[in-house]
């Protein structure tokens, strides 16, 4: 047992040492506040940075950790809520158990919640703070320890989670509202706008939100649309056609004028309409007995619709 207590004394040896290398210089104030060792302080967060180089510095980290934790706390909350209304058949969980994807779900709003216009009203005027200022004996090196107690009661908690909720919410409405566009939309650069705007929100959203999947699935349904939209001829006849796009029985309106190319038709000319596009050409150098036709393209986003149209002499 002597051994014992001997090695564990070798042990400390080098840490007591080396605390005797520094001396406390300068303190914020002349004795250390209560709350520094009381420990028994509800609704506030302790905070400390140790051996920093600058009391900016130490300020810096503790409301970084501060920020980091009260999101953090928010987080913890709300992810409980969001786990009882995933759709867990719609969630690329990627090999993950859906406890490691809640967990990464509750990373992921502890960043978006970090962002949040809320926190900006987190301030260390609202704290109290206690710092201490040491220098090494020999190469009169300093160094601060920087320590906080920030209030933070039940109700500001509250009142960031019904934030982020209503936050949310706002986010969910929006996706909602993409799709039920989708059903009265009759204009392709209406469609084109919506694709894109989705595909830049979820950048935003990011993959480990589960809404990142909801929102995946409207894009898919607008570019599903796009695919089934076809040219309908509506007039065909000497040297004139008309035609329109179409997705089933929904006349689409474009704003695009289409690429054309014949095998003896010439000088096209092509104007708008209302929601059909006119194509005027020469067929001087066409005759019957050939295989006489006009190729209407029209680029669709990523969809290149392409159409030979076989032309009336």
């Amino acid at each position: 047992m002597r051994n014992r207590y001997l090695f564990i004394l070798l042990l400390l040896l080098p840490l007591f040492a080396c605390s005797q290398n520094y001396k406390l210089v300068d303190q914020s104030s002349k004795n250390k506040p209560k709350w520094m060792t009381d420990g028994s302080y509800t609704e506030t967060y302790f905070i400390q940075a140790n051996k920093v180089a600058t009391l900016e510095e130490g300020q810096n980290n503790v409301m970084t950790t501060l920020l980091n934790q009260i999101a953090s706390a928010v987080a913890v909350q709300v992810t409980g809520e969001t786990k009882n209304i995933i759709d867990w058949t719609t969630v690329d969980l990627g090999g993950m158990t859906r406890d490691e994807y809640v967990q990464k779900v509750e990373t992921n709003t502890s960043v978006k919640i970090a962002k949040m216009p809320a926190l900006q009203g987190v301030s260390l005027s609202k704290a109290e703070i206690y710092w201490e200022k040491y220098t090494d004996k020999k190469t009169k090196e300093t160094y601060y320890d920087y320590y906080i107690l920030y209030p933070f009661s039940t109700f500001e908690l509250q009142q960031l989670i019904d934030s982020y909720n209503a936050q949310e919410k706002a986010l969910n409405d929006k996706i909602d509202d993409f799709r039920n566009q989708l059903d009265g939309i009759d204009d392709v650069s209406k469609l084109l706008t919506n694709i894109d705007d989705m595909k830049l929100l979820m950048k935003e959203i990011g993959e480990d939100d589960f809404k990142y999947a909801r929102l995946s699935n409207v894009v898919k349904q607008y570019e599903q649309f796009v695919d089934n939209i076809d040219i309908h001829v509506v007039e065909n006849k000497k040297d004139v056609l008309i035609i329109q796009l179409v997705n089933d029985d929904v006349v689409m309106k474009t704003s695009s004028l289409p690429k054309l190319r014949g095998e003896c038709a010439r000088d096209f000319s092509t104007k708008h309409i209302g929601n059909r596009v006119e194509i005027t050409f020469n067929t001087f150098d066409c005759y019957e007995q050939d295989d006489n036709y006009v190729e209407v393209r029209f680029n669709i986003g990523k969809k290149r619709l392409v159409k030979k149209i076989r032309i009336n002499l």
